[in-house]
């Protein structure tokens, strides 16, 4: 069923707009408030439209907050003039006259932003994409962000909102042939969206998923292809925790800050310049296209740090998410929110979804007092890797402090902040650190012995570890998933950590094991029928699932609290049959706590034309752990939504 009614757009498109290209929310550019673009018409199914060019995105972000539409007249690369004086980690920095400093304090998270309503894009058979050095030093990012903020008030690393509240798109038109190109993280990302139509567009070389919408109502994703995710990360998180906790070491440097660090009087100059050797050194290597046995040779504490051996996104990666209100960072849904924090009306079909490798890198969280130990922008504090003969990162085998400008860093700004001498604002806030006093005196020691408490199935920003789940519908009134095609999809993570006194309090209450090396194809969680139409039940359906890799296998997983919804025509290869090396492979399963009743009227119901045999359907009747799952605490069997994060599901220790 095509769910099209919803999206007929049926406003005017203010044509005085067509010549008003600018930069409106925050002020100007040119000293009269307005963004200078090229003038240059053309017609798109003979309406006027604006055509963008590369010089529209010299100054950063083109903010749209006005009705229009816009195409592309040339292949854009989002590279913002930068001032080669700088520190890299200050090149690319927004100027604050032009742009909110909440919104845009981490820098520049989108090429285009649009806060209006009635806005269409026309790719026009061209390409937008992130260059490849803005892409390493701006690891949140998405090419296209349908708000003013990526994050509402009060979630994610920092407040992003300003005085001038969240403004979400509505009646959005994304609209190919063309491509979304390289993004460090998203190519369409939006929250609280209404009527979002995304079609024929190709998607290559993002990091985490093509679409991520957040309490998205009416959306269509049609008639998309995506080529592959990207396949060339040069770096983990890490190496974005360096860069972000940089900005604070100049600050530190400028009060002329210092303290003991493993019992010797360091300033933060000799820490921040460093840190900052580092970060350029990585710099080089990528924005020189150097491989990673130069790498290695030429840097080793660098190449130690930061160097991905996977070339591949290491945390969560997706094709499309549909989630609930707030980021999709926490375990999965379990029973239906209140309407106005659910999505609903969704249609994912006729895509074609190709090659998409991920790896969850595990990063052990130290816990004190029950308390993750993150820092002032969110990233972890980390001692050790999770997988490695070589992996004291920020502790020695005896438990007494070992030092890297990472960490010297992280401990540094943790004791300037319980010192009073940094103060909270939207450049530096500090409200998100959670390094505790008894950290920085150990830090601080010689020969101070800690024994670690480690959290884990978290990443490097302790997002919860959910494996791969290529499309994600979640907390969702009616959707439609039919007709996909799904190739060619690899999940390249380690085993996981085993040296763990808890895990994530965030993690979903039927998934109480690590989930590192898990593949689900389609997951649904917290899901539901259409409220509304004579289709009553959603539609999982001619779906082709097809050369899945993976320790644990799934095609369809439905859990939570799911009913109504229909399940039939998917096609499953030999994936999903069992094999000597994959732990699980099951084309279908339906969880413990979904609607599975025979006769009900708002059951899940697997129809006939599956091509499968009753030996690949499971019902889920309690924990299929193995000895390479670990069990999660059984804190989680009580708990209706464990959540790990005090600002609205995003990375912040439980206090």
């Amino acid at each position: 069923m095509k769910l099209i009614s919803f999206l007929l757009f049926t406003y005017s498109i203010d044509k005085s707009f067509t010549n008003a290209r600018r930069l409106q929310s925050n002020g100007n550019n040119n000293g009269n408030g307005k963004n200078v673009f090229k003038e240059e018409m053309s017609t798109v199914e003979g309406e006027d439209v604006t055509c963008l060019f590369n010089e529209d995105f010299e100054l950063g972000t083109l903010i749209i907050d006005e009705p229009g539409k816009y195409k592309l007249c040339e292949d854009i690369v989002f590279d913002p003039i930068q001032d080669k004086a700088l520190p890299v980690t200050e090149m690319y920095l927004p100027d604050f006259n032009v742009y909110n400093e909440n919104a845009y304090g981490m820098g520049f998270f989108a090429a285009i932003a649009i806060s209006a309503s009635n806005v269409e894009i026309y790719l026009n058979n061209h390409s937008i994409e992130q260059s490849a050095s803005h892409a390493l030093m701006q690891r949140f990012f998405a090419i296209i962000e349908l708000a003013n903020s990526p994050f509402l008030q009060s979630v994610g690393p920092a407040q992003f909102v300003g005085e001038n509240g969240f403004q979400a798109a509505s009646n959005i038109l994304i609209q190919g042939p063309g491509k979304i190109g390289r993004s460090a993280h998203h190519g369409v990302h939006g929250n609280e969206n209404q009527n979002i139509t995304i079609r024929d567009v190709t998607f290559q070389d993002f990091e985490v998923a093509a679409v991520a919408l957040n309490n998205v109502d009416n959306a269509i994703i049609e008639h998309n292809t995506i080529l592959n995710n990207r396949h060339d990360v040069p770096v983990i998180g890490s190496f974005s925790a360096a860069a972000q906790i940089s900005h604070y070491g100049k600050a530190l440097k400028a009060m002329n800050f210092g303290m003991n660090l493993k019992g010797v009087f360091t300033t933060a100059e000799e820490v921040y310049n460093s840190l900052l050797a580092m970060i350029e050194n990585t710099y080089f290597v990528v924005s020189r296209n150097k491989d990673s046995t130069f790498f290695e040779k030429k840097f080793p504490e660098e190449y130690f740090l930061f160097h991905n051996k996977n070339q591949v996104v290491d945390g969560p990666c997706y094709a499309f998410v549909i989630h609930g209100k707030g980021p999709a960072v926490g375990g999965f849904g379990f029973e239906l929110a209140e309407s106005t924090k659910m999505s609903s009306n969704i249609q994912i079909s006729d895509n074609t979804i190709d090659n998409i490798k991920c790896w969850e890198n595990e990063v052990p969280a130290l816990i004190v007092d029950g308390v993750v130990q993150n820092d002032a922008r969110g990233a972890m504090l980390q001692l050790i890797k999770s997988t490695s003969e070589d992996k004291f990162l920020a502790i020695n085998d005896d438990g007494t402090y070992k030092r890297n400008p990472v960490a010297d860093m992280q401990i540094m700004t943790a004791a300037a902040i319980q010192q009073g001498l940094l103060v909270d604002d939207p450049l530096l806030q500090t409200v998100v650190n959670t390094i505790s006093p008894s950290i920085v005196e150990w830090a601080s020691s010689s020969n101070n012995i800690l024994t670690p408490h480690y959290r884990c199935n978290g990443d490097s920003m302790h997002h919860t570890i959910k494996g791969m789940n290529i499309i994600r519908v979640e907390d969702c009134e009616g959707f439609t998933i039919s007709g996909n095609s799904i190739n060619n999809i690899q999940n390249l993570s380690d085993e996981p950590f085993d040296n763990c006194s808890s895990y994530h309090l965030g993690a979903s209450i039927e998934d109480t094991s690590t989930q590192v090396g898990s593949v689900r194809v389609i997951s649904l969680a917290a899901v539901t029928g259409y409220v509304t139409g004579s289709q009553a039940k959603s539609q999982i359906a001619q779906n082709d699932l097809s050369n899945i890799t993976g320790q644990i296998i799934i095609g369809i997983d439905i859990q939570g609290k799911s009913d109504s919804c229909f399940i039939d025509s998917n096609v499953f290869d030999e994936s999903f049959l069992p094999r000597d090396n994959v732990e699980k492979s099951i084309a279908i399963r339906l969880r413990e706590f979904v609607d599975s009743s025979v006769d009900g009227s708002q059951a899940i119901e697997i129809g006939p034309n599956n091509n499968i045999d009753e030996t690949q359907i499971e019902m889920f009747n309690g924990s299929t752990d193995s000895e390479h799952m670990r069990k999660l605490a059984e804190l989680h069997k009580k708990m209706n939504i464990g959540i790990e994060w005090k600002l609205g599901a995003c990375p912040f220790g439980r206090r």
